[in-house]
Formats: structure tokens, C-alpha cells, sequence
């Protein structure tokens, strides 16, 4: 006796059929063809009830009939019904996405921080922020939660950048499987990772302290934060464990790369240096704030003398045209000329 699978018939119910009509279809696509007398033998269903059955499901066009003497039932195309399951699925999503965005519209404000608790919603909150990621993501994670987000990662936008930091030891199977994915800029590791963080565009995160990173399913808990601020304060500590660990992968950026467009004052910072280092002529656009007035600047120039310390990151930048070199810091900067918010670097030299 064929055993119909459970799973394609919850998948086949999708299109709007019923229980019994997508056991029947499912037992068909798993058999290929059969008679009346052979679905009823095997799914133990009576002959007026079958007979409904083949009429619901012709007239929705998912079998064909050969008339012959007996019957012989034959479902359509697999290939066709898989797509409009897919398509069915993704009209469904559509839809649940559009119900859930008109809850939070308008002036009804999000919890900045809420505690997801157990390795399956971190990993789940984990990997509806990377999916939001437009330019850049920050990877803070154990070879276990990395594994689980890896094809969330491969689904990012070619122009997001990602940074990984793995710990407290290198899975070198993860590694090669990060080294497949063209959005992995570059990859530490350090034995003594700082914390656990998803972070997509240094706007929001989830946070997971060491000890409770490194626990099992149900002792694991974190912290989901929607809130700039905070999630810099994390990017800052991560970047002070990140410019000291151990680089196992790095990539060039090649010209369909650019611009490189970072949320994060430290990490462009890195990215300024790196250039600096092999020789390539770079052109920086920065926006953000007067530290003294407050007031908004968007500056374009050269950036030189790069500083990169546990208490100093940040570069000058000599204004297009000339004029007298401008200290560029992050947030909460206190000794430079401008807080940045946003960094991106060009090329001006060819031959990258």
C-alpha cells in the first residue's frame, strides 16, 4: 500500500483543496496514475465519495481522465503544480506582509527592545534582519547560529557587505561555504568572542551575551534591539575584538563593488585604511554633524591619516578643492569636526 505523504498534502491544501482531495491528487503525483478501484483500495475511500472527489478535482483542472474501461486517473504536470503552490505561497506571503506593515504604519511606535528566548528565536529574529540588510551586515556568532543564518546570507542583496566574526573556535566547512558567498568582504576569529550580534546596516540588532551564546537550545536567550544608538555601542565594542582577531579570509573589492556605502563610522574607517594600505586612490563622501553647532555637513574629499587605536577611530578628510583637512569621527564624537552617520568611498584610480 502507497503511503501518501503528509507534507505534500499540506502543501496541496494550499491551493484550496480539500483534506480528502489534496490525499487524492497527492496519492497520484507519488503514483503517477491509477484506477478508481486503486485509490479506493489504498485510501480507503468509499466509491460515491471518491467519485466527488474526481469531479471537484477535474473541474479544477489538477487531473486528467483517460477514458478507458476502467478509468485511469492521471494528475497534470508536477512542475506545474509546484509553481502555482509557489505562486499561491508567495501571494499568501505578500499579503501577511502587507496586513502586518498597516499595523505598524503611522504613529503607533515599536518596542525598542524585547527578549527572544531559546536558540530558535534568536535564530529566527536573526535572520528576519539579515533579510533587511541594504548595505551593510555585521556577523558576531558561534559556528552553530552561523550555520543555521547561511542561507539567509546567501539570499542578501549584491551589495550588501558582510563582515563575520566566528568564535570560540573555526568551523572550516563553515568557512569554505563563507568563502562561496560573493556578499563576505572579510572573516575573523578570535577563541574569546566579545558577544553574539546580527546587526543589518548598524540600525537595529540582536544581541546575545557570550555565556548564554554558548548555551544549549533552551537556556539560550537574547536581546532584539530596534534602536540605533544601542546597536552602535555593540558595533563599536565588536570592532575594538574585531581589529585585534585573527583574519582567516578577505576579499578585494572589485569595480562593480563600489560605492561603498557604510552606516558604520568604524568599519568604513577600516575599510579607508585597507585602501590606504595596498595603494588605492579612494574619494570619501561624508554626512553627518558640526560637533561644535550641530549642524548638518555633507563633505567630499580625501581622506588621510587614518587612526584606528582602542580609543581613537578616525581619519581627516581634505575637502574637494582644497582647504584645510577636516577630523572625521562616529557617533557621540567629542575631539573630531564632524559626528558621520553615513560613509561612502570611491575609487579613482582604475585597474582595481
Amino acid at each position: 500500500m502507497l503511503q501518501v505523504d503528509d507534507d505534500l498534502v499540506d502543501a496541496l491544501m494550499i491551493l484550496g483543496l480539500s483534506k480528502k482531495e489534496a490525499t487524492v491528487l497527492a496519492y497520484l503525483i507519488m503514483r503517477g496514475s491509477a484506477t478508481a478501484k486503486d485509490i479506493m483500495a489504498d485510501l480507503s475511500i468509499h466509491q460515491p465519495q471518491l467519485y466527488n472527489v474526481m469531479m471537484s478535482l477535474e473541474r479544477k483542472g489538477f487531473v486528467n481522465i483517460q477514458h478507458s474501461k476502467p478509468k485511469v486517473y492521471e494528475p497534470i504536470s508536477v512542475g506545474l503544480i509546484m509553481e502555482m503552490i509557489e505562486n499561491e505561497a508567495s501571494r499568501r506571503k505578500q499579503a501577511i506582509v502587507k496586513a502586518i506593515s498597516s499595523l505598524t504604519r503611522g504613529e503607533r511606535s515599536r518596542s525598542l527592545v524585547w527578549v527572544t528566548r531559546g536558540i530558535d528565536n534568536i535564530v529566527n529574529n536573526s535572520a528576519a534582519l539579515i533579510q533587511e540588510a541594504k548595505s551593510e551586515l555585521y556577523i558576531s556568532a558561534t559556528p552553530m547560529l552561523l550555520g543555521r543564518l547561511l542561507k539567509y546570507i546567501k539570499g542578501l542583496n549584491p551589495r550588501v557587505k558582510v563582515y563575520v566574526f566566528i568564535y570560540p573556535y573555526l568551523d572550516e566547512e563553515l568557512l569554505t561555504s563563507l568563502k562561496g558567498i560573493d556578499n563576505v568582504v572579510e572573516v575573523k576569529t578570535n577563541r574569546l568572542g566579545p558577544f553574539s550580534l546580527i546587526s543589518p546596516d548598524a540600525e537595529s540588532c540582536v544581541f546575545t551575551m557570550i555565556k548564554a551564546s554558548l548555551s544549549d537550545r533552551n537556556g539560550a536567550y537574547g536581546y532584539v534591539f530596534r534602536d540605533r544608538a544601542m546597536t552602535l555601542q555593540f558595533i563599536h565594542s565588536l570592532f575594538d575584538a574585531w581589529r585585534r582577531a585573527q583574519t582567516v579570509y578577505r576579499r578585494e573589492f572589485k569595480e562593480s563593488d563600489y560605492p561603498l556605502v557604510f552606516n558604520s563610522h568604524r568599519f568604513a574607517t577600516w575599510e579607508i585604511l585597507r585602501a590606504r594600505e595596498i595603494g588605492l586612490n579612494i574619494e570619501v563622501k561624508v554626512k553627518g554633524y558640526l560637533t561644535k553647532t550641530g549642524e548638518e555637513v555633507s563633505l567630499i574629499g580625501t581622506p588621510v591619516n587614518v587612526t584606528i587605536s582602542s580609543d581613537v577611530v578616525n581619519f581627516e578628510l581634505i575637502p574637494k578643492g582644497g582647504g584645510k583637512p577636516i577630523l572625521v569621527g562616529g557617533t557621540n564624537a567629542l575631539i573630531e569636526d564632524v559626528e558621520s552617520e553615513y560613509v561612502e568611498i570611491n575609487p579613482l584610480s582604475q585597474g582595481m
